[in-house]
């Protein structure tokens, strides 16, 4: 682009950034900072030709004109602005993109004196607010906004907004994992806030002293769980006494599944587990949507039959779930199973004035259910047609959903009494969850996405069919996040259950998810699922050092200044850990609790203690382990299947029989005390990631988990 034609465009932009610009002549006679950009495109040229001297004066004199400081050699695209630009100060090798807009006061600066570049790059569409410092060779994304008075450090992905000092990212655009997949948005990254930290350590307090008075009125141990109906924590009472019924719903059977699915059956899993620890009977649903227009289309992409689509990934399911340890439910119930109960639901709301019937197709008419919204909390009059409901003008209102559709030429169909179709997704959940739990029953989950349109709709439906409170406690896990940023560099698309699990064991992912309290968002990345695996290769790393020590202790005692800290630890450690998930199921917490006792008992192997005592203890430890992993499904391995699974996702290039024979190689070079071959093997070894550790009764391998 020419210098003329960059001009125009800077000209252009003062008119579209400034509301207050009224005329060609203003702009030209009267704006410091389009003329501070004008002296600019000038001198760029001339540094550009190398011309000496004449570049600087012109900039110096462009800044005692204008208040606005430009080195010629920075680079600034067109559509550049500078509104109130008194005190700009843009440096020499800083890199401006298009249509970019900054205030007074703003400085794009370098840090250090070598030679290269030293100042910032922004992106394209890019505002900087008053009085904001961007320092140093760091790129600031596309469409990114910066804070007043923010000083930023470090680089600044696209859409995101900078504030404070150091400057801290508060939104960014991210994918969010939802039923159907990855859904771009923008969301708020969390800021502390003393005054809102001061409310959540009072509410905390409360929590901790409701408890205590609980326990001495001889009612301690209640499980709590938000409920999302309420916006609050409750005691979990069922409404059978020592039963729970509990509903989750599963995926629509048309693709495979992703870490967004898995985060939902882990969570799920884990409750129904940890109920049933705590004694409770607990009957389990989770359903399966196998007819809806994914599975349509996909039937048709395929060119195969429509019921072959969700029956192959349905078996593609159970598949993942079973590979992430995610039992299988009481009743796993499909929704053609249930076509008679779902048209019986559909015709008693028409009967009872709920649903009206237009060309085949019964929606259910919202402004009818006075309490529509209650669950989700939106106001009805805010609302709009559910995500899987097009518009529609034949309904009476664009909030009406479908609970029968008429099919299509060539779609699957069944008969009703409005024709040949089949049911929309919302009625299929209600007619399952009646026929196998109650019209009433103690817990409905799925993730935080569910909650409008498809819960609340549910809900509405079900009250409206019954006349009765549908369900007492509505749970739902927080949304799996993947940056953007971050996702290009490493990650790519690696989205689906079996995608990751090529790269990382199943132990790995589970632990992963329930590393965070399962109603907040947790942001997925391979860094993360690294730390979960460094965590734990920890937990079987302790387990053998518990092993090697009951194979060879001794009778002798050995007192050990750590055996009373570990005795302490171990007699408060499963009253932490239901603490922990009893106030709604905070796996973080509870994990948090195994880890404090791996590292005190890790303290206590350290100091090489011995006798009965110290074995007593050691194995009071295995067995505590044991007991809080199994609850959450994860630790169950031999250390030994650890480091076998850890060879394959991390694709080792020896086999056990190859490990052994360098172990044999390595101890000859030792014996003829050949020690650079010996160190050599070592070396070698550790450069395919495997470890080697020398004990007293041989030498043992394990996989590192930094390869």
């Amino acid at each position: 682009m020419g210098v003329w034609s960059m001009i125009k465009r800077d000209y252009g932009a003062v008119f579209r950034n400034d509301p207050a610009a009224r005329n060609g002549l203003e702009v030209v006679l009267a704006y410091p900072g389009f003329h501070a950009i004008l002296f600019h495109r000038i001198n760029h040229v001339l540094w550009d030709l190398r011309v000496p001297v004449i570049p600087r004066l012109l900039s110096h004199l462009a800044r005692f004109l204008t208040g606005i400081e430009i080195h010629p050699a920075a680079k600034i695209g067109p559509g550049f602005f500078i509104d109130h630009g008194m005190g700009v100060v843009i440096g020499e090798t800083s890199d401006v993109g298009e249509d970019c807009l900054l205030y007074q006061g703003v400085t794009l600066g370098g840090t250090g004196k070598e030679k290269g570049k030293r100042h910032p790059t922004l992106g394209n569409h890019v505002i900087v607010g008053t009085g904001a410092k961007i320092l140093g060779a760091i790129t600031i994304g596309d469409h990114a906004k910066i804070g007043a008075n923010a000083v930023v450090l470090d680089p600044v992905p696209d859409y995101a907004i900078v504030v404070g000092v150091p400057g801290k990212v508060i939104k960014k655009k991210i994918l969010r994992m939802m039923e159907e997949g990855p859904v771009e948005s923008l969301a708020r990254v969390y800021m502390p806030d003393p005054v809102e930290e001061k409310f959540r350590e009072f509410d905390r307090s409360i929590v901790e002293l409701e408890k205590k008075i609980a326990r001495l009125e001889g009612r301690g141990g209640a499980v709590r769980v938000y409920n999302t109906l309420s916006a609050k924590k409750e005691e979990l009472i069922p409404l059978t006494p020592g039963k729970i019924g509990m509903y989750a719903c599963g995926v629509t059977v048309y693709d495979l599944s992703h870490i967004g699915h898995a985060r939902s059956a882990i969570v799920f899993d884990v409750i129904r587990r940890y109920l049933e620890f705590r004694g409770l009977a607990v009957k389990y649903i989770r359903n399966f949507t196998d007819i809806d227009d994914k599975i349509i289309n996909r039937a048709k992409q395929e060119g195969i039959a429509w019921d072959t689509v969700a029956k192959n990934y349905t078996e593609e399911y159970y598949r993942d779930m079973d590979r992430l340890g995610v039992g299988r439910a009481d009743v796993e119930p499909k929704a053609t199973d249930h076509i008679p109960e779902i048209i019986a639901i559909v015709k008693g709301l028409v009967d009872k004035g709920y649903a009206y019937g237009i060309d085949g197709d019964v929606y259910f008419e919202v402004k009818k259910f006075g309490d529509y919204g209650k669950l989700s909390k939106r106001d009805i009059e805010e609302m709009l047609a559910g995500a899987r409901v097009e518009v529609d003008q034949r309904k009476r209102s664009p909030m009406d959903f479908a609970l029968w559709k008429a099919s299509k030429e060539g779609e699957p169909s069944w008969e009703s009494p409005w024709g040949p179709g089949r049911p929309g997704w919302h009625i299929e959940c209600t007619a399952m969850s009646i026929r196998h739990l109650a019209e009433s029953f103690d817990i409905h989950g799925g993730g935080a996405d569910l909650i409008f349109p498809h819960h609340e709709n549910e809900l509405a439906q079900s009250e409206a069919y019954t006349g009765k409170p549908f369900v007492k406690y509505w749970i739902h896990n927080g949304f799996i996040t993947i940056d953007k940023e971050k996702m290009s560099k490493s990650l790519g698309n690696f989205f689906t259950i079996r995608e990751i699990l090529e790269k990382f064991d199943p132990e790995v992912v589970r632990f992963f998810l329930l590393s965070t309290h399962y109603r907040s968002p947790i942001e997925f990345s391979d860094e993360s699922l690294r730390e979960a695996e460094a965590s734990i290769d920890r937990y079987y790393t302790t387990i053998t050092r518990i092993a090697d020590f009951l194979t060879s202790v001794t009778d002798k005692p050995k007192p050990s200044p750590e055996e009373k800290s570990l005795e302490g630890v171990l007699a408060a450690f499963m009253d932490k850990f239901r603490e922990a998930m009893d106030d709604d199921f905070n796996t973080a917490l509870a994990l948090g609790h195994i880890f404090e006792l791996i590292r005190e008992v890790n303290r206590f192997l350290d100091a090489k203690p011995s006798g009965p005592k110290a074995k007593e203890l050691l194995l009071r430890t295995k067995e505590l382990l044991s007991d809080s992993g199994r609850v959450l499904n994860i630790f169950n391995k031999r250390p030994e299947e650890w480091y076998d699974a850890l060879m394959e996702t991390k694709k080792i290039p020896y086999s056990k029989a190859d490990i052994k024979e360098k172990i044999q190689q390595r101890q000859d070079a030792r014996l003829r005390k050949d020690w650079a071959a010996a160190d050599a093997i070592r070396k070698e070894m550790e450069e395919q990631g495997i470890i080697l550790e020398d004990k007293k009764d041989g030498t043992a391998w394990k996989v590192s988990v930094s390869k």
